[in-house]
């Protein structure tokens, strides 16, 4: 089977690259490389394949010598399957030692990224550690999460379905991963949406009263818990919204269901940041969080400081709204250029003149299904939609500005603080070493 695809190369080192060798192509009609590639600078590569049994194509580069290549990208094709192996020839990368090969895949007509970022001592990119917060610490520990990209989880709980109303897999599952799968993945922000149902508390994906439950809480609980007990010193942040009791007429949680669910969260969870209940946590840097331990913290929407304070979960790792302020505003869109360019303007637009000096940025990388999708007369479930629109996340160049973070943020549009997907890839990291590629490069240095 043929492909038609597109690498994006993201040199976020302090080096320019330069080819060295040929390509050697065969049975490809498209593979264009660049012979330089500047500091600082992205290129899009276009990848297309007619004659998959004899296909092979190569580029090395360097920035050291004309002989010894830093990395070779080479084109790798098992069945239907496509995939670029990243030789690091010269260099190691955090998770990755020197001689190993990185395996970038390839998705028809998306956009995956090849990136490194650091110099010669401290490189990372594709294929990066569980724990990259961690690992990372020594260049973004003085860094606000203000400075930071964090990869985020939209409707988070939704990778299984238990007691639909009307809700299947097609129209209210959003993820495929469980909360321990995104967290393996580089997860670090979980957008949380509780119900309860059958008395008990469970995530929710609903319009109205129409939809299911995913993951319970307590599940989720025990996911984080496993994921710190191995080591993990990482930053985990909940963000709860959109609460709904669907066993009593699908109202938000009552005073007392909301403290029976802090108290579940309070009880559960390890590693709760006990920090000053006063603090904005968005002008605090990461290390503040995760010196000595992991750090998970609740973010509050429906409830202010004084009701935490007065309900006895200020100082317990329970934090308001206005403590950890974002602006999150999707594009609610089936289309992909229209939330583009609706995600840039917004962002453009607050990196001006922010509603809140104090609030991140929440790209919101999603897809909004229409009334024919959700009741199954259309073509593309929730995930595969999500797919398609992840596809596209990694893009560079193009005759628009708004293409994708990576060009926005080299044009100084604006830093997105957390990126928010559908559909977390079960095999690719790509939105991780992404966040922390544009955080390493564009952050102050630590």
């Amino acid at each position: 089977m043929s492909i038609s695809t597109n690498l994006s190369i993201i040199n976020f080192t302090p080096y320019d690259w330069t080819q060295i060798g040929t390509s050697n192509t065969a049975g490809l009609t498209e593979w264009t490389f660049p012979k330089s590639l500047a500091s600082g600078q992205a290129y899009g590569a276009e990848i297309v394949v007619n004659k998959p049994a004899q296909a092979h194509a190569q580029w090395a580069f360097t920035w050291a010598d004309d002989t010894n290549p830093v990395a070779n990208l080479i084109l790798a094709v098992s069945g239907s399957s496509y995939s670029i192996d990243a030789a690091l020839d010269e260099y190691s990368t955090e998770n990755n030692p020197k001689g190993s090969v990185v395996n970038i895949p390839l998705a028809s007509e998306a956009w995956s990224p090849f990136i490194l970022v650091g110099n010669e001592s401290n490189l990372a990119g594709n294929d990066p550690p569980t724990d990259w917060m961690a690992q990372n610490l020594p260049y973004i520990g003085c860094l606000t999460l203000q400075d930071m990209v964090i990869p985020g989880s939209h409707d988070a709980g939704m990778s299984e379905i238990n007691y639909p109303r009307e809700g299947t897999a097609a129209n209210s599952q959003t993820q495929t991963l469980n909360i321990t799968g995104q967290l393996q993945a580089g997860i670090r922000y979980f957008d949380i949406r509780p119900t309860i149902s059958h008395g008990q508390f469970y995530t929710g994906h609903y319009t109205d009263e129409l939809g299911a439950n995913g993951e319970s809480i307590a599940d989720i609980i025990s996911d984080i818990n496993r994921f710190t007990a191995k080591g993990n010193k990482e930053l985990i942040i909940l963000e709860l919204s959109h609460t709904l009791d669907t066993d009593s007429g699908y109202q938000a949680f009552s005073d007392s269901q909301y403290s029976s669910l802090l108290s579940q969260f309070r009880t559960g969870t390890k590693n709760l940041y006990t920090g000053d209940g006063a603090d904005v946590l968005t002008k605090l840097p990461l290390s503040d969080f995760i010196s000595n331990s992991p750090a998970v913290v609740i973010v509050c929407d429906e409830r202010n400081t004084s009701w935490l304070a007065s309900n006895g979960f200020q100082n317990k790792g329970f934090y308001s709204s206005s403590q950890f302020p974002v602006y999150n505003n999707y594009a609610d869109t089936t289309d992909l250029a229209t939330m583009q360019k609706d995600q840039y303007t917004k962002l453009v637009a607050q990196t001006k003149t922010p509603d809140n000096a104090a609030q991140l940025f929440l790209l919101s990388w999603t897809f909004t299904q229409n009334v024919i999708d959700a009741v199954g007369l259309g073509g593309d479930t929730l995930r595969q939609s999500a797919t398609y629109f992840n596809g596209f996340l990694a893009q560079v160049g193009g005759s628009v500005p708004y293409t994708g973070p990576i060009t926005w943020v080299a044009q100084k549009s604006g830093l997105p603080n957390i990126i928010l997907i559908d559909n977390v890839p079960t095999n690719n990291r790509f939105l991780t070493v992404m966040a922390i590629g544009l955080t390493r490069f564009y952050g102050t240095q630590c």
